[in-house]
C-alpha cells in the first residue's frame, strides 16, 4: 500500500494562496466576458508576455480569470471560423451555379445572424450558470474552463509567482498589485539609552512609559522640554539591549496577528488579516539565448548577511505586507512597513495602497436573469437583428487588433538605453536587456477610478488608522523594553496621529491627502505616480 506524506506548513511569514473563491475573483472572470478590452489586456498581460513575471495576487486568483478571457476569446474565434467557412461554402455554391446572388446573400446574412444570436446565448448562460452571484451562506467556488492554450506548464507559472515571497517587479514602482498609494510616512529614531531612573523618596516611577531623569520630574527634562536649572547636562543612560531589524519586524508581525486577529473575540477581529514578509527586487536580465529564464522563488534569499538593506541596483529589501480585505475581497488596503538600522538610527517605513472596487460594469453579472426562457430569447434576437450590420463589421475587423501571439510566448521588450554619448558610440555593443519584471496586475486594470459606496472609502481609512496606531505602540513597547530612550519615538508617534487625524478630507479615491512626516498626495486614478506635499 502506498502512502502519501503531506506537504510541510508553510513558514508563519509566507504569503496566503491566492483567494480563487473570492468576490473579485468572479467579477475578474465575468468581466473577460462583458469587456472585451479588459478580456485583451488580461490575455496580453499573461499570456502574451508570459515572459514577464506575474504580480502578486492580493485578495484574488489570476489563474480563474485568465480562463475565463481564454474561453470568452474562444468564443468569438468560434463565431469567426463559422461565419468563414460558411462564407467559403457560399462562394463554392454560387460558383457552382446552385446559389444566385440574392440567395447566398440571404443565407450569408442568416448565418451571421445565427453565429451572433448563438454566441450571445452561449455568453449569458456562463454568465448565469458559473459566475452569477452564490446564494446566501455560499461562496463562488472557483472552477474555470480549460482551454488548449491554458496548459498545466502555464497554470504553474502563474500560480508560483503570483504567490511567491520574492516579487520582481519592473519600471520604477516596488508594490506592484497593491494599487495606489494612499498615504506614506517615515521616521527616523535615535538609538540611545533610557535615563537611569532615581532612587529618591520623590521618585514615583515610569511617566507615562518614559523613564524620568535622576532628580525626579521637578529636575528632568520630561517630553523632550529643558532641563532646570543644576540639572545634570549628561544624565546616566542605561546599556541598549542590542537587537536587529529581523528582530523588531519578527515583533510587529507576532503582535499585529495576536492583537488583530488572533486575541479579540470574533465579532471585533480584523478578518482577512494577513501579515507576510514580502523581498521587493528589480527582474532586469540581459538577452542570453531564445529564452528568459528568471527565478521566481527566493525565499530565503540574503537573510543571514550582515547588511539588511543592500544598496544596489540589484538588491532585494524586504518589508512586512500587512493586508487587510474587506467587502469579500473587492476593497483590498495593503500596508507595506520596512525597518533598517544605520548609525545607530531606526528608521521606518511606512506605506498604505489601496485597491478599489472592480470596475461598476463588471457588477452587471449581479443582474442578469438566473434563466433563459423564450421571452429572453426574442428579445435577443431582435436586439442582433437590429445591430447585425455593426457587430458584423466589428467581428471582421477586430481580429486584426486582437490576434494573439505564436505559441512560444517569448516576447522580448528592451529596455530603453541611456543616450550614448560614448566617443565612439560604444553603447552599440552593450549587451541588449529585458526588463521582465511584474508591471501590472490584471485586477489594478479592473480597479475602478472612485469608490462605488462611501463605507468603502471610510473602511479603506478605517484600517490604516488600525494597523498605524498598533504599529506605532508594538515598536514603541519593543523599544522600552530594549531600554531605549521612547521620548523621540513618543513626539514623533503624536505628529503622525495628530497630522492624520486632521488630513483625512477627500473627495474621490486617488484624491487623498495625507500629511505625515513625508506627506504625499496622489494624483490621477491608477497611475501610482506620488509628489511630495512641499510647505508653502
Amino acid at each position: 500500500m502506498t502512502t502519501h506524506t503531506a506537504p510541510p506548513p508553510p513558514p508563519p511569514d509566507a504569503p496566503p494562496p491566492p483567494d480563487a473563491t473570492s468576490n473579485a475573483t468572479r467579477l475578474l472572470c465575468a468581466g473577460t466576458y462583458l469587456d472585451p478590452v479588459y478580456r485583451k489586456a488580461v490575455i496580453r498581460e499573461l499570456l502574451t508576455e508570459r515572459f514577464r513575471v506575474v504580480a502578486p495576487s492580493y485578495g484574488y486568483d489570476a489563474v480563474p480569470v485568465l480562463a475565463h478571457a481564454l474561453a470568452a476569446h474562444h468564443l468569438r474565434l468560434q463565431q469567426l471560423r463559422t461565419l468563414l467557412a460558411g462564407a467559403a461554402l457560399i462562394a463554392f455554391l454560387m460558383v457552382a451555379d446552385v446559389l444566385d446572388t440574392l440567395g447566398a446573400a440571404l443565407l450569408f446574412g442568416w448565418l451571421a445572424w445565427a453565429t451572433m444570436f448563438l454566441r450571445r446565448i452561449a455568453v449569458l448562460r456562463t454568465l448565469a450558470a458559473h459566475l452569477a452571484p452564490p446564494a446566501a451562506g455560499a461562496a463562488f467556488d472557483g472552477r474555470y474552463p480549460r482551454t488548449e492554450r491554458l496548459t498545466p506548464e502555464l497554470v504553474g507559472k502563474i500560480a508560483d509567482e503570483q504567490n511567491s515571497e520574492t516579487v520582481r517587479y519592473g519600471g520604477y514602482k516596488p508594490f506592484i498589485g497593491a494599487g495606489v498609494l494612499w498615504r506614506r510616512w517615515s521616521n527616523a529614531e535615535l538609538l540611545i539609552g533610557a535615563p537611569v531612573a532615581s532612587s529618591g523618596p520623590f521618585d514615583h516611577g515610569p511617566f507615562n512609559g518614559r523613564v524620568p531623569h535622576p532628580g525626579g520630574p521637578a529636575d528632568g527634562a520630561v517630553n523632550g522640554s529643558p532641563q532646570a536649572p543644576g540639572a545634570a547636562a549628561h544624565p546616566e543612560r542605561r546599556p541598549i539591549v542590542p537587537f536587529t531589524a529581523e528582530e523588531i519586524t519578527c515583533e510587529v508581525r507576532d503582535r499585529m496577528l495576536a492583537e488583530l486577529r488572533d486575541r479579540p473575540r470574533p465579532a471585533d477581529s480584523v478578518r482577512m488579516l494577513s501579515v507576510d514578509r514580502r523581498r521587493f527586487t528589480t527582474a532586469v536580465r540581459t538577452l542570453d539565448g531564445p529564452t528568459l529564464r528568471v527565478p521566481v522563488d527566493a525565499r530565503h534569499h540574503g537573510r543571514g548577511t550582515d547588511e539588511h538593506w543592500r544598496e544596489a541596483y540589484d538588491a532585494d529589501r524586504e518589508y512586512l505586507c500587512i493586508r487587510i480585505g474587506s467587502w469579500n475581497q473587492e476593497l483590498v488596503t495593503t500596508v507595506f512597513v520596512g525597518f533598517d538600522i544605520k548609525g545607530a538610527t531606526l528608521h521606518t517605513e511606512f506605506y498604505t495602497y489601496v485597491l478599489a472596487p472592480v470596475a461598476e460594469s463588471f457588477h452587471l453579472v449581479d443582474r442578469l436573469p438566473a434563466t433563459i426562457d423564450g421571452r429572453l430569447m426574442a428579445r435577443i434576437a431582435w436586439d442582433v437583428t437590429r445591430g447585425m450590420p455593426g457587430e458584423l463589421l466589428r467581428l471582421l475587423t477586430n481580429p486584426l487588433q486582437e490576434r494573439l501571439p505564436s505559441r512560444s510566448g517569448t516576447v522580448k521588450v528592451t529596455v530603453p538605453q541611456p543616450a550614448d554619448r560614448s566617443e565612439f558610440r560604444l553603447g552599440r555593443y552593450a549587451d541588449a536587456v529585458v526588463d521582465c519584471g511584474a508591471r501590472t496586475s490584471v485586477r489594478e486594470m479592473a480597479a475602478s477610478s472612485e469608490f462605488h459606496h462611501f463605507f468603502q472609502e471610510t473602511d479603506a481609512r478605517k484600517y490604516t488608522q488600525i494597523v498605524e496606531r498598533h504599529l506605532l505602540q508594538i515598536v514603541g513597547d519593543f523599544l522600552r523594553e530594549h531600554d531605549v530612550d521612547t521620548r523621540d519615538h513618543e513626539a514623533n508617534q503624536t505628529n503622525i496621529l495628530q497630522q492624520n487625524f486632521g488630513a483625512n478630507s477627500t473627495n474621490n479615491f486617488g484624491g487623498n491627502q495625507s500629511v505625515g512626516n513625508s506627506g504625499t498626495q496622489t494624483f490621477g486614478n491608477n497611475s501610482g505616480v506620488t509628489r511630495e506635499a512641499r510647505p508653502a
